[in-house]
């Protein structure tokens, strides 16, 4: 039997009701947990409080490491960037992160785009366009980083690329590769 995975689906900036901006992420969570894994879903915080959750999401993921799960982040816009700024947190308790997927992170400073990834992230997948001005957000590796580091530019505007089904099913056979590990970690 595998060990548990915990995936924590994280929106962008108008993220929760009544907007719902990065509504993908929550069909995707559903998705997740039709398969058995076990995904909740999150703001990244709010207008007024950018990135305000990520330490309640990084708490929540500590517990569930604490449990014995393997911790996958996943976001979308301003949710991919906090989804690397909780894996960064986690590098700091020395959690591993097996896998990190970013529905095109913000690109606000364009020169130095979202976090780098830390380097406690097995994989980190970055789906991006560069169709709108929203987004294009590259990864980067931080120091230390010595695991997959996957770029893929895809033809989708920013406000609909969480909600690709080819991209959704990515992410299921990324997570389905992970549990097939069973308790194998990432370097």
């Amino acid at each position: 039997m595998p060990d548990p995975i915990h995936a924590f689906a994280i929106r962008g900036l108008a993220g929760g009701p009544p907007l719902y901006f990065s509504g993908g992420m929550d069909t995707l969570a559903e998705k997740l947990r039709r398969t058995g894994v076990a995904c909740t879903v999150h703001d990244h915080g709010s207008f007024l409080r950018p990135y305000g959750d990520v330490p309640a999401i990084c708490d929540q993921a500590l517990r569930a490491a604490e449990r014995g799960a393997r911790v996958v982040l996943i976001g979308h816009s301003m949710g991919a960037d906090a989804a690397l700024k909780v894996a960064t947190l986690l590098d700091a308790r020395r959690v591993p992160v097996p896998l990190v997927v970013c529905f095109d992170p913000t690109a606000f400073k364009l020169v130095f785009g979202p976090p780098p990834v830390p380097r406690n992230v097995g994989r980190a997948i970055c789906f991006y366009q560069n169709l709108t001005p929203l987004g294009r957000g590259r990864l980067r590796a931080g120091p230390g980083f010595s695991g997959q580091l996957v770029q893929e530019m895809h033809d989708r505007i920013h406000s609909r690329i969480d909600d690709d089904p080819v991209l959704h099913a990515r992410v299921l056979a990324e997570v389905a590769r992970l549990r097939s590990q069973g308790a194998a970690r990432n370097p």
